[in-house]
């Protein structure tokens, strides 16, 4: 038996040919006998070989997999199953079980289908996702589109939402609405310090899409991954725009909630209105607020109230449904790679700032150090200014974040050809557009860690999909990566020109 984990073993699954590999997927669904998909498309295969009886028999073990792609209940027979052609000892086994309990099996079956909801039941809303119980309320809508879902591959620690089998159950199971099309995106991950990462930071590569069709319509898949299909891949061009537009709805709630959780720290209570996070400097928690992040406070708020009562978050998920329908499923998988606070991660040994949330990797930027002048520690950004006033003229750039009240700084610097070096008399020194991004990014009171070893050099290195602002977005066709740089709009006053700053440049 594989020692291989099952979303290990899904994914390679996923890289093979689904549908006509027979072998292979024998041999999976052997070792795996609870991937539904998997007996789905093994009872595809033999299906479109005319052998009807394992094709049913398949399809009885696929379950609600089965009825979301064909729009129909399972009906079996049983008696059909061939048993002149080889199959593995546990499926004969089961086999003759299931025939002796031909009756109970199929109303199992039945019982089982009929407690999943209706792809065109009340819960289905206007077609958009539903998800969990027990919200009241939803984030604001989003531009009609297609859904979009994420999957990690290769961090094998990743949450149960982000890894493939969880993005797929709730692609195929959990949200199942009457019409539309919805895609799957996978991000970079690799195992590291402290268990697997995700690299949102980088291009998210679209693997497929599943296009529901009306009530009593068979789903159809398009594959955009050759490896994953073993075809001529279909252009997912289509979703580049509302995946982008997916990406950057789901940053600046991050950042929201970043927010909220630092105002918190800081006074002990939740903020009340949005105005209470952009009070002028030195209170400047956050420079501004988009649009969508205003319309979006109240619940973020919510949400972060009842997680700090003990309570199931509800409303946190929806940035992609219509006000009054359940949280988005969509988003709750991005909500279980970005559900911590941000938080800052700087590699003495790789000269890597990293703005991470948990173990996923939300920016990564080259940075400049001063060596064993660096301190090594914990610290938190307990002040923001913006066009600090040093000794000398454009010293500190246009932005700085003192850490701990201390003579050490992450800041802007005027020697950019320093940047991966040990140049500086300690403090961190950034490009100027990584800063300002940084800037806008991480709410004063961030937690700062600077040490060796932090970050996975897989992850954060200077590859071509890398995206802190002055990278852009990874080779082209490579995904679907950020446009630009994150930015909020300037609504605070943030300079201090009173004081001339003596950082440890």
């Amino acid at each position: 038996m594989s020692t291989e984990k099952p979303d290990e073993k899904l994914a390679r699954f996923l890289r093979h040919n689904p549908i006509e590999d027979r072998v292979y997927l024998k041999e999976y669904v052997r070792d795996h006998p609870d991937q539904r998909m998997a007996w789905y498309l093994l009872g595809r295969e033999y299906a479109a070989r005319g052998d009807r009886g394992k094709a049913a028999y398949c399809y009885a073990q696929s379950g609600e997999i089965y009825e979301a792609f064909e729009k129909r209940k399972i009906t079996v027979d049983w008696s059909a199953l061939d048993s002149s052609v080889p199959w593995p000892q546990e499926l004969k086994t089961a086999a003759k079980r299931s025939r002796r309990r031909k009756a109970a099996l199929t109303a199992a079956l039945l019982a089982l289908i009929a407690l999943l909801p209706s792809p065109a039941g009340p819960d289905a809303g206007d077609g958009r996702p539903g998800g969990s119980a027990g919200a009241s309320a939803d984030l604001p809508a989003a531009e009609e589109g297609p859904r979009v879902y994420l999957t990690a591959d290769g961090a094998s620690s990743a949450g149960k939402e982000t890894s493939a089998s969880g993005a797929l159950e709730r692609m195929l199971l959990r949200d199942r609405p009457a019409g539309g099309e919805a895609v799957l995106l996978s991000a970079q991950g690799a195992d590291g310090p402290g268990g697997g990462w995700i690299a949102w930071h980088r291009p998210l590569k679209p693997l497929l899409s599943v296009a529901s069709g009306g009530p009593g319509e068979a789903a159809a898949i398009a594959y955009f991954d050759a490896a994953a299909c073993n075809c001529r891949p279909d252009d997912p061009g289509r979703f580049a725009e509302p995946a982008g537009a997916w990406r950057q709805r789901q940053e600046q709630l991050l950042v929201l909630r970043s927010g909220l959780e630092a105002y918190r720290a800081a006074s002990g209570k939740l903020p009340e209105r949005p105005e209470e996070l952009l009070r002028p400097y030195p209170d400047n928690v956050m420079s501004g607020l988009t649009p969508y992040m205003r319309e979006a406070f109240p619940l973020v708020r919510e949400a972060a109230a009842a997680g700090a009562n003990g309570q199931a978050a509800a409303g946190t998920g929806g940035a992609d449904t219509a006000p009054g329908a359940k949280p988005s499923a969509a988003s709750a998988a991005a909500e279980e790679a970005l559900s911590e606070p941000l938080a800052i991660l700087i590699d003495t040994k790789l000269h890597r700032l990293a703005l991470v949330s948990g173990r996923t990797v939300v920016r990564s930027y080259e940075v400049g150090l001063g060596g064993a002048r660096t301190p090594l520690g914990e610290f938190a950004v307990s002040e923001k200014v913006r066009n600090p006033k040093g000794r000398t003229k454009g010293e500190f750039g246009t932005r700085g974040m003192t850490l701990s009240d201390t003579d050490y700084a992450i800041h802007g610097t005027r020697h950019p050809s320093s940047i991966g070096k040990d140049e500086s008399l300690g403090c961190i020194r950034m490009r100027q557009e990584d800063v300002e991004e940084l800037f806008d990014m991480a709410p004063k009171g961030t937690k700062v860690t600077i040490g060796s070893g932090l970050l996975p050099a897989g992850l954060v290195g200077d590859g071509s999909g890398d995206s802190g602002a002055s990278k852009g977005s990874g080779a082209p066709g490579a995904g679907f990566g950020p446009k630009g740089a994150f930015k909020l709009p300037s609504e605070v006053q943030e300079t201090n020109p009173g004081k001339v700053y003596r950082w440890l440049d």
